[in-house]
């Protein structure tokens, strides 16, 4: 049996926007895999355990043999019967001997998919570190173009799918393959003629089998496609509530949702028209080993061609077949979707790292250089030849407009991505030269949006340096300018946080981030807009613990509000991915060019929304006085 590469999924409505990313994934070619591949390739995921697995597949296939006694012990009794003579003490013996091959069967299938489960349970955990292993190694950019929940989906869904194929259908394969084949020697050793009777109908269940899988690879495919859009959606739905909620927008931002739902009901339904009809007549056939066999037999025996005996025999021995050929409908179709996580698995895994040099430099000093350097995100390039310095100790603010390529320059800095073309080097060595850990040392972020983990503050903190004691972390609180709103907090250091710092505000977390930078020590600090969602107060604050933290270290900001960088050492302002000009504040004012018009811009709304300020302040004087008298 094959499953053959479809390129034709079912034709399910709604294709919209939302469909896609699905629907391109669903015309991708995809090579054929046999089933014998697919089962291979399990096996070879759990070759470490290679003799736990070869036990398992013993046991299973003595299960297997000993689901046959009761067929054969029927076999023997009935021959005995019609041969003339009734012995019971022999047919006795036979019933306990079935009896003791049916507890025997049960105690190995058992300890067959005993076995089979341990293998299954460590083999995930290797694959869950391997994967984890191999996101450590990509680009951080990967994650740029993944959702959460694709992500979520592969490395707990499909990788607790797996456990399916190598906890259950070990054993059942085993004894799949094992029963039929001793079970028709033992027929065609009663009558080879009845054993091709018996074998048609069955032989014409796998064409169907193999026809529903033929057609089956696409849609499993596309199926699991939609269940990832599902999970993507719901999380975007349970992240974006409370938005949703505030505006009164509940019935469209369930839209979206109601249409993944009503496009996996469509899809199931169009998926179970084409597959019901088959997939049932292949079920009936392959139960129906006696259609032919049975009535040829009771002919045979009328015409005096076959015994009574053998008859009875063949029937008996024949009618446990059944059984045996209707599981491999179901194996099939697990093996089948095995083949779609596998895959999935597998582009996690195949993804393309950054490369690690073999012979890792070592930086002379801190300058950080960016030379000629172009960079692309696919077709689209976003830098052109970006060519500057800075000296340690310095600080240099990128600013622009959205899109000028300030957030990507910043990201080649830690390697996020690698360049197109040029080079960034640190300390005259090529960051491409540079061992992961060493650059990872090297270059701390605070982002413009934070993330903290599921913990307590004090091990957000730590995050910065996973060793360092409690001294060390209130230290760096101290100087982040947190330590007074953690110690105020019911259990101060310890209180339990989540990812998204319930109960802090944005200017909390955003020192919390700082705490973390200013614990690592690095040489190069890259600031994304740290202030963008702080308020007055807590923008003082910021900007006092970056001060704090930028002491001695080379400074990187991203800057949209440019009061903040008027001091910077070197201004580089960028326009579509091009540096428009250079210079401190003060000479870019004076040029009158991009940044003289943009920090007008930037004065003009500050300067309305203190006169706003003002103005409400006036109005509401006239109010207080009234309420103030008695």
């Amino acid at each position: 049996m094959t499953v053959s590469a479809s390129t034709e999924a079912l034709a399910v409505d709604a294709r919209g926007p939302d469909n896609d990313k699905a629907a391109k994934a669903a015309t991708e070619p995809r090579a054929s895999v046999s089933i014998g591949a697919v089962a291979m390739r399990l096996f070879a995921m759990m070759r470490k355990r290679r003799w736990l697995l070869l036990l398992s597949i013993l046991c299973g296939t003595l299960a297997a043999l000993l689901s046959l006694a009761p067929y054969a012990a029927a076999a023997a009794a009935l021959a005995a019967i019609l041969d003339g003579g009734v012995d019971w003490q022999w047919i006795g013996l036979v019933g306990g001997l079935a009896l003791g091959a049916v507890a025997a069967r049960h105690l190995f299938f058992s300890l067959a998919t005993g076995l089979s489960h341990r293998i299954a349970f460590q083999t995930q955990q290797e694959l869950r570190l391997a994967l984890a292993a191999k996101l450590a190694r990509v680009p951080l950019g990967f994650f740029d173009d993944r959702s959460k929940g694709e992500l979520r989906t592969i490395l707990l869904d499909d990788v607790e799918g797996v456990e399916d194929g190598m906890a259950h259908l070990v054993p059942e394969l085993s004894a799949a393959i094992v029963a039929p084949v001793l079970a028709l020697a033992l027929l065609a050793a009663i009558d080879w003629r009845l054993t091709l009777l018996a074998l048609l109908p069955i032989a014409l269940g796998l064409v169907l089998i193999g026809r529903v899988m033929k057609q089956g690879e696409g849609p499993t495919h596309d199926y699991l496609a939609i269940q990832s859009r599902m999970a993507e959606t719901v999380a975007e739905m349970a992240d974006g509530l409370p938005t949703v909620r505030a505006f009164n927008q509940d019935e469209q931002a369930t839209a979206r949702t109601q249409r993944i739902f009503a496009e996996m009901t469509r899809f199931s339904d169009a998926w179970m028209h084409h597959a019901v009809v088959p997939g049932s007549a292949a079920q009936v056939l392959l139960s129906s080993h006696l259609l032919f066999a049975a009535p040829a037999g009771l002919l045979m025996a009328a015409q005096g061609w076959l015994g009574p005996a053998t008859l009875a025999a063949f029937l008996a021995i024949a009618y446990g077949l059944g059984d045996v050929f209707t599981s491999l409908q179901g194996i099939s179709h697990r093996l089948m979707r095995q083949v779609q996580l596998l895959d999935r698995i597998d582009a996690v895994l195949a993804a393309p790292e950054l490369p690690v040099s073999a012979a890792p430099g070592e930086p002379a000093d801190r300058l950080l250089r960016f030379k000629n350097v172009s960079f692309s995100y696919g077709a689209r390039q976003v830098l052109h030849g970006v060519d500057f310095t800075v000296a340690p100790g310095r600080c240099l603010a990128l600013v622009g407009p959205s899109g000028s390529g300030k957030s990507t320059l910043a990201r080649l800095i830690a390697r996020f991505h690698d360049v197109g073309s040029g080079a960034v080097s640190i300390g005259g060595v090529d960051i491409r030269e540079l061992a992961p850990d060493a650059l990872n040392r090297a270059v701390s972020f605070v982002f413009q949006e934070v993330f903290l983990f599921a913990g307590t503050i004090a091990d957000n903190i730590r995050l910065g340096r996973p060793d360092a004691d409690g001294d060390a972390v209130i230290d760096a609180a101290r100087r982040a300018r947190a330590h007074d709103f953690i110690a105020a907090l019911p259990q101060g250091y310890d209180t339990i946080v989540g990812e998204r710092g319930l109960g802090l505000s944005g200017g909390e977390r955003q020192r919390i981030s700082i705490a973390r930078a200013i614990l690592k020590d690095s040489p190069i600090l890259v600031l994304d807009e740290a202030t963008a969602f702080a308020d007055p107060e807590n923008e003082a604050l910021i900007q006092d613990a970056i001060e704090d933290l930028a002491r001695e270290r080379t400074l990187i900001v991203i800057a949209h509000r440019l009061h903040t960088i008027v001091h910077a050492d070197e201004i580089l302002v960028l326009d579509a991915g091009r540096v428009a000009e250079r210079g401190s504040h003060a000479a870019l004012v004076e040029q009158g060019g991009l940044y003289a018009r943009m920090f007008a811009a930037h004065e003009a709304v500050a300067h309305h929304r203190h006169a706003d300020g003002r103005r409400d302040e006036q109005a509401a004087r006239p109010a207080l006085a009234a309420e103030a008298r008695p």
